[in-house]
């Protein structure tokens, strides 16, 4: 089944987006409340599954976005390349149509955010609040950048590094994380669009 590095690749890469899709469509598992968890022992375990499930999709979007670069990268150059994670160094040696490619697909995410952001910004939000998001996005280059800290450091250190992208399905301003809803996801969502792009490369 698995017969290339390339196969495995690819298979690993989709294993990731399916685990992100169904963590993102956990909202939280049921605890029941009982006489040694208190109701707000019960939410602050609530609150630790849900932030537990954010820092994990970012964790594997990120490992999409490596791997999805490094199968274009083995498509255009014939072989496997160095077992790094600095994907800005890749992506730079990939084919100017290929970069040209990506760019623009990236572009029309960042596009599609600020396009989120600004029909969000007036309106209240669960908690009744009134939301006035003002969130700087990475550059392609920045995102490449960031993605290796990401994918090294980030199982140990939970930092979220950089400015918001649209590389997961969570927008973050300083220590303030935001979830997007699935569907919303989807359509903004870089790794996802970037690794389909890189399987078409295949045919």
């Amino acid at each position: 089944m698995l017969q290339t590095d390339l196969d495995r690749k690819i298979f690993m890469a989709q294993s990731f987006l399916d685990s992100t899709i169904l963590n993102e469509r956990t909202i939280a598992f049921p605890i029941e409340a009982n006489s040694v968890n208190s109701p707000e022992e019960v939410q602050a375990k609530l609150e630790n599954i849900k932030l537990g499930i954010k820092h994990v999709t970012h964790f594997l979007y990120a490992m999409v976005f490596e791997l999805s670069i490094k199968i274009i990268w083995e498509i255009e150059h014939g072989k496997e390349p160095q077992h790094r994670h600095n994907i800005l160094h890749l992506y730079k040696q990939l084919s100017q149509a290929s970069q040209q490619k990506i760019s623009d697909m990236y572009d029309d995410q960042v596009s599609n955010m600020e396009k989120l952001i600004s029909e969000c910004n007036g309106r209240r939000n669960e908690g009744g609040e009134i939301v006035n998001l003002n969130l700087d996005l990475q550059s392609l280059e920045d995102a490449l950048e960031v993605n290796e800290q990401i994918v090294k450091n980030f199982k140990y250190d939970a930092q979220l590094n950089g400015k918001s992208s649209v590389l997961c399905s969570i927008m973050w301003d300083g220590d303030t994380m935001w979830i997007l809803p699935r569907l919303i996801a989807d359509a903004i969502t870089f790794p996802k669009a970037l690794l389909k792009y890189a399987i078409s490369l295949q045919c």
